[in-house]
């Protein structure tokens, strides 16, 4: 069917296609601003209706500008209504430019809110999932607005709710975002405003979709898939109930709206949510079916059940959303023909393009869309919205091969909204042309367009809205720089894009763009004179390995294999180290009886000779294998990793070369977030001073046991360090140890207790000491914790230990977070662990590390955790050599 419609796309309708082209790229596409008196506008009604022009133009930044200066004459003539609503309209257009910190700073303006800004608003949230279903406290942002709060019902109220539950989904504060949204929705249904109404149910819709998205993504699609396949009997309404209550809400948007183009939009929305759930269902029924007919379970019949039920359920799904997008896409095609001539309607031809270039492919009818678009947008003298269509046209040419079209297409869109500009957009027309001058062959040309879009994205970082998703773009960059024989210009831009990508990644995991980095990357040789770089990059088709030796030009390898192959493989290995052998307990069961303590050994060889090893060396052999002479031959003492995806899951101390663990081989091993993000020195060489907190007991609504060696360790450790101070259970509080924090000061850090770090942070959490309820410590506070005493700190957090079971337990950004933490509370480096550690085995190791850090005057962190980790795998009796012991735990940060 695909190459039908393209063949008849490519006949039937080329020659008009070039006619649309030619009459979108000729010269009448030149813009002017709209026709605005040639005075300057000094009262406020002007004012807000230049701001109403300006909109409709699409020049957004002079839209925000004028209203403004509107809000500002108004309150110079005491009009404090008017002030407001130009402020609301100004939060608007920041939305729309993806600005939200900035239009949530708007919104605290317009309503006098001035002892708090969104940073400290955003602080008053609790999102760990269990305190979030509690009923909202008194210590909440919805308290600290009591400005707005306190407000009688107006339509400026139910705005400034609005954009502020926009605001809070796009921090991914969802559940917050929802009470905000269900507050504007009283206001406006206390102003019968049916229209007010459907502008809120449809925001409550799109948060209702990013819950179900978020509680969607807790399990592999191809698990989610099999438990409606088998346990439900592959039902259709048990698939889609995730997201009933968003469809719920797009459907009474559309019903009570009196405004075509907002009916339009909720029924768009809506249909978008189906094309995501068509494309979810149809990836994770797919998976279920391959990995069921991959399986190793005996029973072949139960293995035809699975298949069965999966391809049961997937073709019922495909049947019953492809009906629901068709009665939709029906309905939305007569009101978009009928539309009159407006920015929205622009918009919603743009969008409805988009959703049918999911559906369908590139189609006559997709063109005729976005031409149409484009013209109305020349029309309205709207250049982004034009290039908006101009450049989604692009993309549809370059879907069917026409990349010349393509080409011209969005050069046009950059040159009517160019990244000086309109760069919220423009980077990623400079994506899209970089990727069709690579399908023509002009690599050069392509790592000039994909630079520009790098550049822009850099210069945006700090108010590209928290959901924007930049990865694909740096990955795609660095797999253009790396493709062929990379010179050293290339190689250093490759690097570069790496270290810009970990910073990402971490302010994509706060929702938050402010992780402090360096202006530019610290050279090795500043740093440390004995210190390897590794830079490792999971692409679709290989691995790529950028190598930085001090003193010599960066080096470049890679290995051909596909990215499914890697994942599966690093997947194996952590489950194979990570399994509990209980080979302590069983030595203990075995005193007295050589022979069996001989059998056991044995065993435990085999496992490790067969389940463990091999996968290892796979891993020494795709990251390390190809520089091993010249690392030997170079007198580098420590490798640092800058790893990437799922490579963080495993501990690269694991790695094995068919004779060693890379432990064994002389080396120290440190992660790092790049270069950029870590600011290394060598370990302060004052008396140590360790503030050390822990819990033993066990939490059984979490289902954690407890952790009697805690007392221990943390005896230990003040037994070291007699100038520590210890907080034991009950005594270990978050307002105890802030206050600890803010009258002292502590180089090291230790908190020895249950936590758990996950890709997001309203799952990651330490636990403290105090009462079930106040209990759980959830990334943000752990991050404020931490920055107790600062900015006046003179003396950082060197080191902050998270001694812990499930510490960074979970999906391949788990480590994110708690290096994240680290990073953005002021503290050097992190020790933690991969999975959750042995209770002994963690005791006795923090034990050898903080002596090695006490009696080794030469020994840096990463030495003294090497060391360590050692004691443990040549333990007496090899109670430990397994590396489910010695193996999890990880140094991030600064490594000296």
């Amino acid at each position: 069917m695909e190459f039908f419609l393209r063949q008849v796309f490519l006949r039937k309708y080329r020659r008009a296609i070039a006619l649309i082209i030619s009459a979108l790229l000729g010269l009448g596409t030149a813009l002017t601003l709209p026709a605005l008196s040639s005075e300057k506008a000094v009262n406020p009604v002007q004012l807000e209706q230049q701001g109403r022009e300006f909109y409709e133009a699409g020049q957004l930044g002079a839209a925000a500008k004028a209203w403004q200066e509107a809000a500002n004459a108004y309150e110079a003539a005491g009009d404090r209504e008017r002030m407001t609503e130009s402020l609301l309209n100004r939060a608007t257009v920041q939305q729309a430019l993806g600005l939200y910190p900035k239009s949530c700073q708007t919104i605290l303006q317009a309503y006098g809110v001035n002892d708090l800004n969104c940073q400290g608003l955003i602080a008053k949230t609790d999102p760990l999932e269990r305190q979030l279903e509690k009923e909202i406290s008194q210590d909440t942002p919805i308290s600290s607005l009591q400005p707005l709060a306190e407000a009688p019902a107006s339509p400026n109220k139910a705005t400034a709710l609005l954009r502020l539950g926009d605001f809070f989904r796009q921090r991914n504060d969802l559940k917050l975002s929802r009470e905000v949204l269900l507050l504007s929705l009283e206001t406006a249904e206390q102003l019968n405003s049916p229209q007010a109404e459907s502008a809120v149910l449809l925001s409550l819709g799109n948060t209702a979709r990013a819950i179900a998205n978020r509680e969607q993504a807790q399990f592999p699609p191809p698990t989610v898939a099999l438990d409606v396949a088998l346990n439900q009997q592959s039902s259709v309404e048990a698939a889609l109930a995730p997201y009933q209550k968003a469809i719920d809400y797009y459907e009474q948007s559309a019903t009570r709206s009196q405004l075509p183009q907002t009916r339009i939009q909720a029924q768009l929305n809506y249909l978008s949510l189906l094309v995501d759930i068509d494309q979810f269902w149809q990836q994770a029924t797919a998976e279920a079916i391959e990995s069921a007919s991959k399986s190793t379970i005996d029973d072949p019949i139960f293995r035809a059940e699975i298949v069965g039920s999966s391809q049961k359920l997937q073709s019922k799904l495909e049947r019953d959303i492809r009906q629901k997008t068709r009665a939709l896409t029906a309905q939305i095609q007569p009101q978009l023909d009928q539309s009159s001539l407006s920015r929205a309607a622009v918009y919603n031809r743009i969008n409805f393009a988009q959703n049918l270039i999911r559906l369908e492919g590139a189609t006559p009818n997709v063109v005729q869309l976005l031409a149409t678009a484009a013209k109305d947008a020349r029309t309205l003298k709207n250049s982004p919205a034009q290039a908006q269509a101009l450049g989604l046209l692009g993309q549809v040419y370059e879907q069917n091969g026409q990349l010349l079209e393509a080409q011209k297409l969005t050069e046009e869109a950059l040159r009517l909204a160019p990244a000086s500009e309109n760069p919220e957009i423009a980077y990623l027309w400079e994506r899209q042309l970089g990727r069709i001058l690579n399908a023509e062959g002009d690599t050069q040309g392509a790592i000039a367009a994909y630079d520009v879009a790098f550049n822009t994205i850099q210069a945006l970082r700090s108010d590209l809205a928290a959901t924007t998703s930049v990865e694909p773009i740096y990955r795609e960059f660095v797999s253009l720089l790396l493709q062929s024989d990379p010179d050293q210009q290339n190689l250093n831009k490759a690097r570069r894009v790496l270290e810009s990508l970990q910073i990402a990644e971490i302010d994509n995991f706060f929702r938050d763009p402010c992780s402090t980095t360096a202006s530019e990357l610290v050279q090795i040789d500043d740093v440390d004179r004995q210190a390897a770089v590794i830079y490792p990059i999971i692409l679709s088709d290989r691995i790529e390995v950028i190598f930085a030796l001090p003193g010599q030009d960066l080096r470049h390898y890679q290995t051909r294999i596909d990215k499914r192959e890697v994942e599966d493989a690093i997947e194996q290995l952590r489950s194979q180290a990570l399994s509990d052998p209980q080979f302590p307990e069983r030595l203990r069961g075995a005193r007295g009886n050589p022979q069996q303590q001989q059998s056991l050994q044995k065993d435990l060889q085999q496992t490790l000779d067969q389940d463990i090893l091999p996968l290892a060396n796979q891993m020494y052999n795709w990251l390390l294998a190809p520089v091993e002479a010249d690392l030997a031959k170079s007198g580098v003492k420590t490798l640092v990793f800058v790893l990437d995806g799922v490579l963080r899951n495993i501990p690269m101390a694991l790695l094995y070369d068919g004779q060693e663990y890379l432990i064994e081989k002389d080396y120290n091993v440190a992660l790092s977030l790049g270069l950029q993000l870590t600011a290394p020195q060598p370990l302060t060489r004052q008396s140590i001073k360790v503030l050390a907190a822990g819990v033993t007991r066990e939490l059984p609504q979490l289902g954690l046991p407890p952790i009697p060696k805690v007392e221990q360790e943390l005896k230990l450790i003040k037994q070291i360090f007699a100038d520590s101070e210890v907080l034991l259970d009950e005594e270990f509080t978050k307002l105890k140890l802030q206050e600890v924090l803010e009258e002292s000061t502590f180089p090291v850090v230790h908190l020895a207790t249950h936590g758990r770090f996950s890709s997001t942070p309203e799952r990651t959490f330490i636990v403290s000491g105090d009462k079930p309820g106040n209990d759980l410590i959830n990334v943000k506070d752990l991050e404020n914790l931490l920055r107790a005493g600062s900015p006046d700190r003179s003396i950082p957090i060197e080191l902050l230990v998270l001694s812990a079971c499930n510490t960074a337990e979970g999906d391949n950004q788990a480590i994110l977070g708690l290096a994240g933490v680290a990073v953005r509370a002021g503290a050097r480096s992190t020790l933690a662990t991969l999975w959750g550690a042995n209770d002994e085995a963690t005791a006795e190791l923090m034990g050898y590390f903080y002596r090695n850090l006490a009696t080794t005057t030469q020994a840096n962190k990463a030495k003294a955790l090497r060391d360590a980790q050692l004691a443990l795998l040549k333990a007496p009796g090899s109670q430990y050599k397994h590396p489910y012991y010695w193996s999890p735990f990880v140094l991030v940060g600064n490594w000296l």
